[in-house]
């Protein structure tokens, strides 16, 4: 049964998600108006020296068109298009943005068919996009950054970057932001149609860049509202139809980025990254790390957001899990790249916007166990200690199920590479502890990629893995496919644009 909100009451909601007063600044000293544009300068002069720093570079264009020239065997049945989104725009006038989450979002689609490769991209036409094109300077606060001249905030959209992910469902193609509604884009043209509600009711309330969708197309989702200290909960069936949203308590509260489902359970990790509202600060410095105190595990029922429960583990920070499956006994199991801290997103995701070289400190992959007759919790590493990953994903036909094959980004932290990005794409399988990885060249730096499956294929057996990778020597984007069982093989065909696009985020396969 859906649960029931009046307009108002969301509204209201939406309104907190923006905390007290955080994000509703008048502006800011000379000072720091003075510091603002001194990073535009530091960017530039590092790009000189660190060529690589380029995809941290604003667009060259709001839209871009080309046919990809083809190296190597394409498989005949990798049909399809690989939709990505990502932070593009990074400046305005002369102000550039102290965070990398913080640019306007811009839609990729590499269209895969008989006739060969096509890429096109164009940037996300969301409110905050058209008022700042016109006026010509930043408007509106975002996740790190106050500009100089912002306007004051009433209502979460419209300063929505539509910047993070991209959701194929029911016949809609959906681009995701993390505090506020979906935007409606064109899945042909990637046209901007608009801000997408699943209900007048709940109209800005925030839908996570991570749903979950089950084999049959059920979806499942969740939101923060800090300033309300509320997490919500979406259930949407396979037409995009809500069917039910509830909300639960947290306090403290946090930005969970991701989360778990299984059959029975969804699963959310709170981190002591706890949101502490200020009137002089960006929503991510209106965090306090608390490292003295636990991440939160919250353990809810599917089929009955009423009933839940919490359980702790030490103080760590999670972007992105995998996938999480539940036994007949109770057991719930699900992998997450851990790190000890956020420190990459508080300190190294705000160096680059001014041109110094990240470290080498990605995350561990570590599996966890819930058993849920004892209402207990552990935790432990599943990969050499020198392997580093990041954007773990899963055959999308095991999830919320049974699963055994993680393909993930990653480097060896004895041997990083000279931009310290992660450098490599690593398949590791579960159950036997074997691992197989391919590292690029220091002139590549890739992007997430995907697990496609082969027509007709059982599940985590017979496909493709597929991702992004810039070349900033040559400034060109290539789209490389592996073999899934010979990774370490490297590329079988490379489809290449004749341009680099911004540094994204996330993406989805949509087969033909």
């Amino acid at each position: 049964m859906l649960f029931t909100m009046n307009r108002r009451y969301f509204l209201k909601l939406s309104a907190a998600s923006l905390g007290s007063g955080a994000l509703q600044m008048a502006g800011l000293s000379i000072a720091q108006q003075v510091n603002s544009a001194s990073w535009q300068m530091k960017f530039k002069t590092a790009l000189k020296e660190n060529p690589w720093l380029a995809i941290y570079q604003t667009a060259a264009n709001e839209a871009f068109a080309s046919r990809a020239e083809v190296v190597g065997h394409w498989p005949k049945e990798l049909k399809g298009v690989l939709y990505r989104n990502g932070p593009a725009r990074h400046e305005i006038g002369d102000f550039r943005y102290h965070h990398w989450f913080d640019g306007d979002g811009m839609i990729q689609a590499f269209e895969i068919s008989a006739d060969g490769i096509t890429h096109k991209a164009k940037m996300i036409r969301t409110h905050k996009f058209k008022s700042e094109k016109v006026a010509g300077h930043a408007l509106y606060p975002g996740f790190g950054t106050l500009p100089p001249e912002q306007i004051p905030i009433t209502d979460p959209d419209s300063m929505n970057t539509a910047n993070i992910s991209v959701l194929p469902h029911h016949n809609k193609l959906l681009a995701l932001w993390e505090g506020g509604s979906p935007w409606e884009i064109d899945p042909d043209t990637l046209e901007t149609r608009g801000i997408h509600h699943f209900t007048e009711h709940t109209a800005g309330v925030p839908f996570s860049a991570h749903p979950r969708i089950e084999p049959d197309g059920t979806l499942w989702n969740f939101g923060y509202l800090s300033g309300a200290r509320l997490i919500v909960f979406w259930h949407l069936n396979r037409n995009g139809k809500l069917l039910n949203i509830g909300k639960i308590k947290s306090d403290p509260i946090s930005m969970p980025h991701d989360f778990v489902v299984t059959s029975r359970h969804i699963i959310l990790m709170i981190p002591p990254l706890n949101f502490e509202p200020s009137q002089h600060s960006s929503f991510l410095d209106a965090h306090q790390w608390q490292p003295d105190k636990p991440t939160r595990i919250l353990v809810v029922d599917k089929y009955d957001f009423s009933k839940y429960r919490w359980l702790e583990l030490p103080s760590q920070w999670i972007f992105h899990f995998g996938n999480g499956w539940e036994d007949s006994a109770g057991i719930i199991r699900f992998d997450g790249a851990r790190y000890i801290d956020p420190s990459i997103m508080i300190n190294t995701f705000r160096d680059v916007m001014r041109g110094v070289t990240p470290l080498a400190n990605f995350s561990r992959q570590h599996q966890y166990q819930i058993d849920t007759r004892k209402w207990s919790i552990s935790e432990a590493p599943i990969l050499p200690s020198d392997i580093l990953t990041e954007f773990p994903v899963i055959d999308p036909r095991v999830s919320t199920r049974r699963y055994s094959r993680l393909i993930m980004l990653c480097t060896n932290k004895n041997q990083p590479a000279l931009h310290g990005h992660l450098n490599g794409v690593c398949s590791f399988n579960l159950d036997s502890g074997k691992h197989n990885s391919y590292y690029y060249p220091d002139t590549q730096i890739p992007e997430e990629h995907l697990f496609v499956a082969k027509p007709g294929s059982k599940p985590e057996s017979g496909g493709w893995v597929i991702g992004t990778s810039h070349d900033w020597e040559k400034n060109k984007t290539n789209l490389n496919v592996f073999d899934v069982e010979t990774i370490d093989a490297g590329p079988i065909a490379i489809a290449t644009v004749p341009y680099a696009l911004p540094f994204g985020l996330h993406g989805k396969f949509v087969e033909n």
